[in-house]
């Protein structure tokens, strides 16, 4: 990989108008392409496997155009307040009813007095009915109803009159946090160039490797939409596929344009500086680059086609940047030679000094480190575990509007209030039942028996409401289940219905699918994907990264450390993530309240890409490598590792460096 990125920094330099020229036609190109493709995006029905996958793909199949439902909660503000069986209480749901259906927006309003949705205390009681039109688009339509509905509640002081729903919870959630992850990808160019000005202290130093991770973005969302029709895409995985290409964009140019700075600083002309450079640093970032892909494409095992689109968008920017990174910089630092320095901020200019300018920080760090290597090794190792104990304990799920937003909006309370008076009534599971005859008699028994015993036998309190759809034969049953929103009380009233209630009902008709989804089947279904592709995506991340790493450095020693180091390093991860998000040790710092939510494998494949991705730099840093023993360690690890203004080194040539020696291996370099 050596020879590859310094033949390829060696043609881009000679031919510099040509590497840019290409370049940029790749660039446009696959924008172009990109743009008259368009994106296929991932269907409900291909987000998970399991039941919930199949119950999507009945209902996308018969044509039957989900429509966001929205319910009214009608609820004494305290226990001296009216009953449902009061006469203000009544007045009060006519007005709800009359209200909704005069915007124009809503369908199939049922008052509480016809589906039987009365609490037991009768102090609560709920209005529901569809919005008209694409759900996807029904957050936008809602405010007239939410309107309408605010103007009742001015009317009858003494009840709570609150709305939630799919589309209300679009609209309020979009209006609070919708624009979070703009504002991430739009603040993420300023702060990197910044931190890139305090590095370089020259503008057009800083620009360079914003310019081209920006240009491999664009070249990737083109390259995104024609794989789209492929495998599916997404808003999400376009969203971490910019804010990744950022990254390792910036990442990649940034030790490039590092050492052939210093390499030039050092006395060198420009020619050698480039040749050096893509001989250590573009090396680098071959290997690194080649093991950050690896690591992505492992989220491709975990089945989840959200996390695949994530995974597969992630690995082609990287790809493109680390391609970009030896190709077209070499022909830009060529073209631009001193001027590269130009634009400098007085402020940060660095002071040059003489003699051995590296990170006095970690220098001092790894004086003390290689003084007694053994101790240092058992502390390092013994903190590691210790930090990554908590993660024994993980549990992933995906968060119910409490666990995840606290109750800092309102629509939480009227989330926690519906659950309150109706256990599981805000997400109850969904039967969808499909026959070849939906109204034939032993059909209908069936359906009959279920509702029966979905309550007797305790996974419900009721009521289970039934929705036909004759012309496409399907039947939807709704079930309200016990434990409402408590994922674990509810996990068990949902395996009650899936193990006990169903096969005892309508698994007995032949020909019958009722696959049972939900938000509480979800998750499940979820977790079972995602506990089956741990394995996998392990396995398959560890060993490419073994074989990555001992392809590249030809040492056992080297590349089993390195996966050692990185399960380490992972392990801690989890274990802080497992402590913040799960048990909430300092969770009031950063905002976050509830269960770790993200899948093992995404982070499995994130975390150790990175993990190896910084290896791979200490050990590629030095000139000599890992050939040369502590010497280069201690020269590679605080030049790798921390950038300093004030640092400016001159690599010593091979013949200075002192190899270990000695039969035992262990180490006889001076200090």
């Amino acid at each position: 990989m050596r020879g590859l990125a310094a033949r390829a920094g060696g043609w881009s330099a000679r031919h510099r108008w040509a590497a840019v020229g290409i370049w940029m036609l790749f660039v446009l190109l696959a924008m172009g392409l990109g743009s008259a493709a368009g994106r296929a995006d991932v269907n409900d029905s291909d987000q998970l496997k399991g039941e919930t996958h199949t119950a999507a793909r009945i209902v996308e199949d018969a044509g039957i155009e989900g429509q966001a439902s929205e319910t009214v909660l009608i609820q004494a503000k305290d226990d001296s307040g009216p009953k449902a069986t009061d006469a203000a209480f009544k007045t009060a749901v006519g007005a709800v009813v009359a209200a909704v259906e005069k915007t124009g927006e809503v369908t199939a309003v049922t008052s509480p007095y016809e589906s039987g949705t009365i609490s037991k205390d009768e102090r609560s009681a709920l209005v529901q009915f569809d919005i008209r039109g694409d759900s996807d688009t029904a957050g936008e339509r809602i405010e007239p109803v939410l309107n309408a509905v605010a103007d009742v509640q001015k009317d009858h002081e003494a009840l709570r009159i609150e709305e939630i729903g799919g589309a209300s919870m679009t609209k309020t959630f979009d209006e609070a946090f919708g624009d979070d992850f703009k504002q991430a990808e739009y603040s993420a160019v300023p702060v990197a160039l910044g931190i890139l000005l305090i590095a370089f202290g020259a503008l057009v130093a800083a620009l360079l490797p914003v310019a081209l991770a920006i240009t491999a973005i664009m070249a990737t969302m083109g390259l995104v939409n024609l794989v789209s029709h492929i495998q599916p895409m997404s808003d999400t995985a376009n969203s971490v596929m910019l804010l990744v290409g950022l990254a390792v964009g910036v990442d990649y140019c940034l030790f490039y344009l590092r050492r052939e700075r210093e390499e030039r600083a050092a006395g060198r002309d420009a020619q050698t500086a480039l040749r050096i450079a893509a001989a250590t640093s573009g090396r680098a970032i071959v290997v690194s680059g080649v093991t950050v892909c690896v690591a992505m494409a492992g989220m491709l095992f975990t089945g989840i086609a959200e996390f695949q689109a994530m995974g597969l968008a992630s690995l082609m920017v990287v790809a493109v940047a680390m391609v970009g990174s030896v190709t077209v910089l070499p022909a830009l630092l060529s073209l631009l030679g001193e001027r590269v320095e130009k634009g400098r901020v007085p402020f940060l200019r660095r002071r040059r000094t003489s003699g051995s300018t590296e990170s006095r920080f970690w220098s001092a760090v790894l004086k003390r480190v290689l003084a007694k290597p053994v101790v240092s090794v058992v502390v390092a190792t013994g903190a590691l575990l210790a930090v990554a104990a908590p993660a024994i304990g993980m549990k992933t799920e995906n968060l119910t509007l409490d666990q995840e937003f606290g109750d800092s909006l309102a629509i939480v309370q009227t989330y926690n209030r519906v659950n309150d008076a109706f256990p599981g009534g805000s997400e109850p599971a969904e039967v969808v039942v499909k026959a070849d005859d939906i109204n034939a008699p032993e059909v209908k028994a069936a359906i009959a028996e279920f509702r029966e015993r979905a309550v007797s036998s305790g996974a419900s309190r009721g009521p289970v409401d039934v929705k036909l759809h004759e012309e496409q034969n399907l039947a939807f049953v709704h079930v309200p289940l016990v434990g409402g929103s408590d994922q674990d009380k509810a996990g068990a009233s949902l395996e009650t219905l899936r193990d006990e209630v169903r096969p005892a009902t309508l698994g007995k008709v032949d020909g019958l699918e009722a696959p049972i989804t939900g938000q509480v089947a979800g998750n499940k279904d979820f977790n079972d994907q995602l506990v089956g592709s741990v394995v996998p995506v392990f396995a398959f991340v560890v060993v490419f990264a073994f074989l990555v790493m001992l392809l590249s450095f030809r040492s056992l020693t080297v590349a089993v450390t390195s996966i050692v180091l990185n399960l380490l390093s992972v392990g801690a991860a989890y274990g802080i993530l497992v402590a913040v998000f799960q048990h909430g040790w300092g969770a009031s710092l950063v905002g976050a309240e509830g269960s770790a939510r993200s899948s093992r494998g995404c982070r499995c494949s994130c975390s150790r890409s990175c993990s190896v991705c910084r290896r791979t730099i200490t050990c590629s840093w030095s000139p000599g490598s890992v050939r040369h023993g502590c010497g280069a360690v201690r020269h590679g690890t605080p030049s790798s590792t921390v950038w300093s203004p004030r640092r400016v080194w001159s690599p010593a040539p091979r013949s200075s460096w002192s190899p270990c020696s000695g039969s035992s291996g262990r180490c006889r370099c001076s200090r």
